[in-house]
């Protein structure tokens, strides 16, 4: 049951007490009180059960039918009204309250004499307690608003259920429209490598037409010679199609010595052919966008349904998690009026807990001491949000307390441009998820110099807006790759290379879309991470899935780019020999360190960007107090 304030208390018991009546037997006041409290959803559990016992002591036994037919009139139209999804506002209840009272009053009233004397009688004494009762609920309601202004107005459980629930079903019905688009914009776009029988025929008809119609000798080929005159013609379309070109060496003699106008004949069919072939270029382009887009539209649908299953699984956690911390704040000074401890994150093991405080008295609380108390009564750390305050005065705020995390990281970059070029074409980013994972994200942009620059810094770019924003990062990598696939007239290719770190568990997740080898080194044994994946926008669908493996305290990761490995002779061998001998542990000093061995080895000069990570996995001392 929800909590009740001591000032919620108030009026409910003030309900109980203004059940008395008045002159002439009237109860207006007690039912304003009633329908002034029963717009606050917190005081309906205990509000009826306290109303029916003032009425029973101080309403004549005579009396009592009429007004218990009121209050369950309030209750259940405002129930009616609220399970259609519409909430009860000041004006609807006052006329809901005069209504009911009026037709009470003259129903009960003509039980006793069916007259019209009675009642016109009985119609004048409602309509007066009707009034009443209205100048009394607005007045009542003022004051309950001034009095409960601090108080939430919330819907009640039941509503809010529902409200989720059907904002869950919308999302579900929006994922499947998605899907059923993608689905059917994927099917029947096979890629054409060579034109159909039918495209073969159209180009021939348009070159034996232009060619051949006005031609003088027209009879005797296509009368006397036509199956020897039509096959060297079609012969000489599928030459194009196998060659690209047709020349006088591609036709047949017997062909040649026939047509006199040969060389213009050769010069039509590789015009209507190269033609063709560029429709046909055009077309699976074509396809290939579409087919991007349809891909889009899966990822759309995949992120609805994310969505939906986190709306889902969000669940409040225990109320004695609540309860330890309201008891513990108010032993520190600490008032708080509202409190939520939610269990969220994938598979639902990282607590957040939002809080409504202010102090009672005595000076102000930091943030970060607010904190420790809150730690002390979970048994477990917790950390202020960015985002919360950082003092506790004597006004209400709110404060977001996140579960502290087990392992921090400590990362290290070292980076070169290739010999010429003014600046370096990777690009690269660590990423911190509100979800307490880290992405490290390395792109290598096709090339050198600013074009690859652009490329590389948009793909991270990218990527980073859309993990910030919610995407699943899979999803967010097959978006990206679709909109390098329709990016203009011109395709852009780049690798790839992500390190997703969970803070809570160690568990590394290597996703590698084109990227050279990532190392883990751990002690003197290095391992070492590949994938034989194509770079982001060759394909419109592309394989992202990854590994993963356990990090323990002190494991380091090296990310390098396909300029660090292409110096070494043996390439990730040499590089996992070279990191079990290290004896650096400072992530920047390995950085360097490994490009410099890499800029040292014999060879010519640098030939292509070099960008080293590396990042090491440090264990907190104090996870849980």
């Amino acid at each position: 049951m929800r909590r009740i304030h001591i000032r919620q208390w108030m009026v409910i018991l003030l309900c109980g007490f203004a059940q008395q009546p008045i002159a002439g037997m009237m109860n207006p006041l007690g039912i304003a009180w009633f329908g002034a409290a029963y717009m606050w959803p917190e005081h309906r559990s205990m509000l009826p059960v306290v109303s029916l016992i003032g009425m029973a002591a101080g309403i004549p036994e005579g009396m009592l039918l009429k007004y218990l037919g009121i209050l369950i009139g309030i209750m259940l139209i405002t129930y009616i009204l609220e399970w259609k999804k519409a909430w009860v506002s000041q004006q609807e209840m006052l006329l809901m309250l005069s209504l009911l009272i009026l037709s009470a009053g003259v129903g009960y009233g003509l039980a006793g004499e069916i007259s019209l004397e009675n009642f016109v009688r009985q119609m004048r004494i409602s309509i007066l307690e009707a009034v009443i009762g209205a100048a009394a609920f607005l007045l009542f309601y003022a004051v309950m608003n001034v009095f409960l202004k601090n108080m939430p107005r919330q819907l009640p459980n039941d509503d809010r259920e529902d409200e989720a629930s059907f904002i869950r079903c919308r999302l579900d019905d929006m994922s499947t429209s998605f899907r059923k688009l993608s689905h059917i914009m994927k099917q029947d776009m096979p890629e054409k490598e060579k034109l159909s029988d039918e495209e073969m025929a159209q180009a021939f008809s348009e070159v034996t037409e232009r060619m051949c119609a006005q031609c003088g000798r027209r009879e005797h080929c296509w009368e006397k010679e036509y199956y020897d005159t039509s096959h060297a013609a079609y012969n000489l379309l599928c030459a194009f199609s196998e060659q690209g070109q047709v020349g006088r060496k591609e036709v047949p003699s017997g062909f040649r010595r026939r047509c006199i106008n040969i060389d213009a004949f050769l010069k039509e069919t590789n015009r209507v052919m190269q033609m063709a072939s560029m429709n046909l270029r055009w077309q699976n382009r074509l396809n290939e966008n579409r087919l991007a887009f349809a891909g889009q539209m899966g990822e759309i649908a995949e992120i609805i349904e994310d969505l939906s299953t986190e709306l889902c699984e969000r669940k409040e956690a225990s109320q004695k998690l609540s309860e330890l911390i309201i008891h513990e704040l108010e032993k520190n000074r600490v008032r708080i009026k509202r409190v939520t401890v939610t269990d969220e994150g994938s598979q639902g093991r990282r607590q957040k807990i939002y809080m409504l405080v202010k102090m009672r008295k005595g000076p102000g609380l930091t943030a970060k001491a607010l904190a420790e108390i809150v730690s002390r009564a979970a048994g477990q750390r917790f950390v202020p949000e960015k985002d919360s305050p950082g003092f506790i005065g004597k006004k209400y705020v709110t404060f977001e307390l996140v579960e502290d995390t087990r392992y921090r990281l400590i990362q290290g970059v070292a980076r070169r441009a290739r010999d010429g070029e003014p600046v370096c074409g990777d690009s690269y980013a660590f990423i911190y998820l509100d979800s307490g994972q880290v992405l490290m994200s390395l792109s290598d942009g096709m090339g050198s110099g600013e074009k690859a620059k652009e490329e590389s810094e948009m793909m991270i770019n990218l990527l980073e807006q859309m993990v910030d924003t919610g995407f699943a990062r899979r999803s967010a990598l097959r978006m990206i790759n679709s909109m390098m696939m329709m990016h203009g007239d011109r395709q852009l290719f780049s690798s790839m290379d992500l390190s997703v770190i969970d803070l809570y568990t160690g568990i590394c997740e290597f996703i590698k879309i084109g990227a050279s080898s990532t190392f883990i080194k751990r002690g003197n044994k290095v391992e070492c991470v590949t994938s034989g994946s194509l770079p982001m926008g060759v394909f419109p669908e592309m394989d992202c899935e990854g590994v993963s493996r356990n990090l323990f305290d002190s494991d380091v990761i090296v990310m390098v780019t396909d300029g660090v490995v292409n110096r070494f002779r043996h390439g990730s061998e040499t590089i996992c020999d070279l990191l079990s001998d290290m004896e650096i542990t400072n992530p920047n000093a390995m950085a360097a360190e490994i490009l410099n061995e890499a800029l040292d080895m014999p060879g010519e000069a640098q030939p292509d960007d070099m960008t080293v990570l590396v990042c090491s996995v440090c264990k907190k001392v104090v996870s849980v107090l």
